[in-house]
C-alpha cells in the first residue's frame, strides 16, 4: 500500500500524526513506515528528510514503489500512533534551494537552449550541470534576473495536468517520469517537472548567489547558493574580509587593491633572493678546483634552472662541468647537470645510468638527469668515459 505523501498536499506540514504500519531490521537500522508522513524521500535531486518520529530520530527518508521508509537506529512497534516533526531549518533550506535552481535553469533554457543535465542538493551547496558552456559573466547576468524574480515574489505553482493537458504544456524534464505528472511552474521563469516541495512565493527565497562554475563534461557545473546558505556563506566571506583587513591595517573596501601591492612587493623581494642566492652560488662555482680539466661542485637545495646556470659556470673555466645539486645534505640521490664547451658528453648519462642507477639524457653539450651515490663514485664514471673516449 502506498503512503500518503502529506508534502504533496502541502510543503509546509512541519508535524503531523501518523500510524506505524511495519517497522523491519535493516542491517544496523530500522525501517519504519507510516500510513502517511511528511517526510520528503531523497528524490529528484535532493536528499531525504531527517527528524523525528516522536523522541525516534530519523536519519534518512527513502522511497520504492511508492512506499516511503523513515530510516531510523530504534525499533518502534508496529501500530502505535506517532507524532512525526521534520528538521524544517534544513527541509526550508532545501525549499529555498531548490526552488532557486528551478529559476537559474528556467533562464538559461530560455536564453541558451541548454538543459539542466544534473542536479545536486547537498547539505551546504546546490550544484546544476548544464549541457552547454556559461561563463562566470553570463552567470552572474542571469543571476541578477533570478534574483529580480525572487524580488517579484512570483507564486510557485504546483500542478497535476491531466495526460491530455500536458502534451498542450511546454515544460522541462530530466527523465521520464511515471505514473502522475507533478508540474512546478513559476510564471514567466520556468516550468518543470518535478516531485520535490517547494516555497509558495519567490520572495521566500530572499537571494540567490553564483559561487563558481568550472567545466564539466560538455558543458558547465554551476554552484550556487539561495536562502539561509546564501546569507551564511555571505556572513562567512565578510568575517574572512574584517580578519583579512585587520592583518593589513587596511580598511575592508581597500583589501584587494592592499593585497595586489603586497603581492608585487612579494614577487619584487623573490627576485632580487633569487638573483642574491645565484650571485653567491656563481662565486662558489668560481673557486671550485679543477682536477684534471673537471670541475665537480656538490650542492643541496637548488632548482633545476640554478643546477644549470651553475654548471655554465663550471663550463668556462674547466673542460667539464659538473654539479650534484641533492635535496639534502646526507642524501645518497642527487641531480645532476654535466657539460662540456668541446666534449660530447652524452656517453657520460649512458655510464651514470649502468654504474649509479642514473636516469637522464639531453644534447651533445649537457646531459641533466638523476643517479645515486656520492662524487667519488661520479668522478670514477668521468675516469671511466675519459678511457673509452681516448681508446
Amino acid at each position: 500500500m502506498e503512503t500518503i505523501q502529506l508534502y504533496k498536499q502541502d510543503a509546509y506540514h512541519k508535524t503531523f500524526k501518523a500510524t506505524v504500519l511495519q517497522c523491519e531490521k535493516e542491517k544496523e537500522y530500522y525501517q519504519i513506515v507510516l500510513d502517511q508522513t511528511a517526510f520528503f524521500p531523497e528524490g529528484g535531486g535532493q536528499y531525504g528528510d531527517r527528524g523525528f518520529l516522536d523522541e525516534v530520530i530519523v536519519f534518512d527518508t527513502q522511497i520504492k514503489d511508492g512506499v516511503v521508509y523513515h530510516k531510523t537506529k530504534e525499533s518502534i512497534e508496529e501500530g502505535r500512533e506517532v507524532i512525526g516533526t521534520i528538521d524544517w531549518e534544513r527541509r526550508y533550506c532545501f525549499m529555498q534551494n531548490h526552488s532557486a535552481e528551478h529559476m537559474m535553469s528556467g533562464f538559461v533554457h530560455r536564453h541558451y537552449g541548454y538543459q539542466n543535465v544534473g542536479f545536486h542538493l547537498g547539505e551546504e551547496e546546490m550544484t546544476m550541470d548544464f549541457d552547454g558552456i556559461l561563463t562566470m559573466e553570463q552567470l552572474l547576468t542571469l543571476e541578477k534576473e533570478v534574483n529580480e524574480a525572487i524580488w517579484e515574489n512570483k507564486e510557485v505553482i504546483v500542478s497535476y495536468p491531466t495526460k491530455e493537458e500536458l502534451e498542450t504544456i511546454d515544460y522541462r524534464s530530466k527523465k521520464e517520469i511515471q505514473g502522475d505528472m507533478r508540474i512546478v511552474t513559476i510564471d514567466g521563469v520556468d516550468c518543470c517537472a518535478c516531485c520535490a516541495p517547494h516555497v509558495q512565493k519567490t520572495g521566500e527565497i530572499g537571494l540567490a548567489k553564483v559561487i563558481s562554475v568550472q567545466k564539466n563534461k560538455t558543458g558547465v557545473r554551476v554552484t550556487m547558493l539561495a536562502g539561509r546558505w546564501a546569507l551564511q556563506d555571505y556572513g562567512k566571506k565578510q568575517e574572512e574580509v574584517h580578519e583579512i583587513s585587520k592583518m593589513l591595517s587596511a580598511k575592508v573596501g581597500e583589501v584587494a587593491k592592499t593585497v595586489a601591492k603586497l603581492k608585487e612587493e612579494k614577487e619584487k623581494l623573490e627576485y632580487e633572493l633569487v638573483a642574491l642566492r645565484l650571485q653567491m652560488i656563481q662565486q662558489k662555482a668560481e673557486q671550485t678546483p679543477i682536477v684534471d680539466g673537471i670541475a665537480c661542485m656538490e650542492t643541496e637545495g637548488l632548482s633545476g634552472k640554478e643546477v644549470r646556470e651553475v654548471c655554465n659556470c663550471l663550463m668556462e673555466k674547466a673542460e667539464i662541468g659538473v654539479v650534484l645539486n641533492r635535496k639534502e645534505k646526507d642524501e645518497e640521490e642527487f641531480q645532476y647537470s654535466i657539460g662540456s664547451k668541446e666534449q660530447d658528453v652524452r656517453q657520460i648519462s649512458i655510464l651514470l645510468k649502468e654504474q649509479l642507477n642514473g636516469r637522464g639524457g639531453g644534447q651533445p653539450k649537457m646531459i641533466q638527469g638523476t643517479a645515486v651515490g656520492t662524487k667519488a663514485q661520479v668522478e670514477k664514471v668521468l675516469m671511466d668515459w675519459r678511457e673509452q673516449r681516448d681508446d
